[in-house]
């Protein structure tokens, strides 16, 4: 599978290496193109609000602007968003209303209010006379006649954004925000069905949506919102049901993809930018795809720090794979695939609020660089050694999952805590909860950490589990299994983070003695 994505990257995406940049629009939202004119979105200084500073570009396919204020000619936009083009009428979602331009002369052809509507977003072009919008405030999906303009209700999902269709297998697409800004979906609906959520892909804060062929689609995903630093471009494989993505930078929102040239238009939304690129350029800048990010001490966990001190919603930025602890030790945090779940100590696993908060996590973006498969039925330290075999050094940073079907597998979790002083880990031992599971379909999620981060996290091999359906988890303490896919992805840098409250402040880590290092800065004997 992985190989079937790479090569559909390198069809969809194989020309040129460089990424241009325009800069000169306002809050920029939308690219849209009849496939040879291209035409730029501008909301102006608010997003939402009726100000009459919105406008059009037009720009050529290499992204320089040929009209800054293309449109529109007469009357106001205020602050569109999403557009499409059918029969050179330029469509434009504009908060409350769909506005219709005739690109050849500039006039103002059409226009339909939706009273009920505060944020028209996204358009596209529908089956034969009809186009479709997306409203984010009601989560209304919306079906408009272009001839009657007249309009109805077709779906509703909260916070409904990005919006396509396709011509060929009659599909519509959706992909949404989230309700808490960062925990959106991508949903489908055919001729004859409602709207169904994809599976394997993260949450997000997903905005544009663009078909690439028949079977395959590609989504700007800023993580969450507000913005930090870069965002994420996926695809998608609708017939396999997996997905891949690449880094980008922040707040990219409606995207155009070209099938004529592969290119991909990236309105930079909180830059005021355009980017142009492909995937191949993309690619050369996924530092984040093979860093570290640790939050807190090991040390002062098991020390007693247990209360949370960040949010779930802020550990997304930094990884969509990892483990670490729920507030006040309450079981075991396991995060796949961008959603975090916790298993406690009742045995039962739910997804975590963004707002839920973790005092100790370690976390990346999962992207594998070897995959195999464990045909033996084997345990726990001979799948472990076999692992253990293959990595290229002990002195580096692995992230690894192992998935199928496990014969046995045997986990913990940890109460809650309530009463302070909190007590040290070692000395609830007794507290833990065990749980065993019996011909289990799941996935384990964990690292292979050196020996050197002992103290700061624990080196050596750490996993939780996760079963497919959500409902069991926890630390892992035993299994056995067949057939287990085995994937490694090979970490290169590292990144920490520290609680800022008292508690941390004023821990006292446990000073160890290391004769060697003492000599060596007092420049001793």
């Amino acid at each position: 599978m992985k190989h079937i994505l790479i090569g559909i990257f390198l069809m969809l995406l194989q020309i040129g290496h460089s990424q241009q940049v325009t800069n000169g629009f306002s809050m920029p939202e939308s690219i849209t193109s009849n496939g040879e004119r291209f035409f730029v979105s501008s909301q102006g200084q608010d997003f939402m609000t009726k100000d009459g500073d919105g406008f059009i570009s037009e720009i050529s396919s290499d992204g320089k602007i040929l009209n800054h204020k293309f449109l529109p000619s007469k009357g106001i936009l205020n602050a569109p968003k999403g557009m499409t083009i059918v029969n050179n009428i330029l469509f434009v979602a504009d908060l409350d209303r769909v506005v219709g331009y005739n690109i050849k002369n500039r006039k103002t052809v059409f226009e339909l209010v939706i009273d009920e509507a505060k944020l028209l977003n996204d358009i596209c072009e529908s089956e034969n006379g009809f186009i479709a919008v997306t409203e984010t405030v009601s989560g209304n999906i919306y079906k408009i006649n272009i001839d009657k303009k007249s309009f109805e209700i077709i779906g509703n999902i909260p916070t409904a954004n990005g919006v396509a269709y396709n011509q060929k297998t009659k599909q519509l697409l959706v992909c949404s925000n989230g309700e808490n800004y960062g925990d959106g979906s991508v949903y489908l609906k055919t001729e004859n069905s409602e709207f169904k959520e994809l599976p394997n892909i993260s949450n997000g804060f997903f905005d544009g949506i663009e078909w690439v062929d028949n079977e395959h689609i590609i989504i700007s995903d800023w993580i969450t919102f507000p913005v930090n630093g870069y965002g994420k471009l996926w695809v998608y494989d609708l017939k396999n049901q997996q997905s891949e993505f690449n880094i980008t930078e922040e707040s990219i929102a409606d995207i155009y993809y070209d099938n004529t040239t592969s290119k991909i238009y990236m309105p930079q939304m909180f830059h005021n930018k355009v980017l142009i690129s492909d995937w191949e350029q993309l690619s050369k800048n996924q530092n984040e795809i093979n860093n570290l990010y640790n939050y807190g001490v090991i040390d002062a966990f098991i020390g007693g720090l247990y209360r949370g001190t960040l949010p779930i919603k802020d550990l997304k930025l930094k990884g969509d794979f990892g483990l670490g602890a729920p507030n006040m030790l309450n079981g075991e945090l396991t995060m796949l695939n961008g959603r975090a779940y916790q298993t406690k100590a009742t045995g039962e696993t739910i997804e975590l609020e963004n707002n839920h908060l973790t005092s100790f996590a370690s976390v990346t973006f999962f992207k594998a660089d070897t995959t195999f498969v464990q045909n033996s039925s084997a345990d726990k330290s001979a799948v472990l050694n076999t692992i253990e075999k293959m990595l290229p050094s002990k002195n580096k940073m692995y992230a690894i999952k192992i998935s199928g079907n496990f014969d046995h597998i045997k986990t913990r979790a940890f109460p809650p805590v309530e009463n302070e002083p909190f007590p040290k880990l070692a000395n609830i031992l007794d507290q833990q909860q065990f749980f065993d599971y019996e011909n289990a379909d799941g996935t384990l999620i964990g690292f292979f950490l050196p020996s050197y981060l002992n103290g700061i996290n624990a080196g050596g091999f750490h996993f939780h589990y996760l079963s497919n359906d959500k409902k069991q988890g926890g630390h892992i303490l035993e299994f056995n299994g067949k057939d287990l896919k085995i994937e490694i992805a090979n970490l290169k840098t590292f990144e920490m983070e520290t609680p800022n409250d008292n508690d941390f402040q004023n821990f006292e880590f446990i000073k160890t003695e290391n004769e060697s290092l003492r000599k060596v800065e007092q420049g001793k004997h």
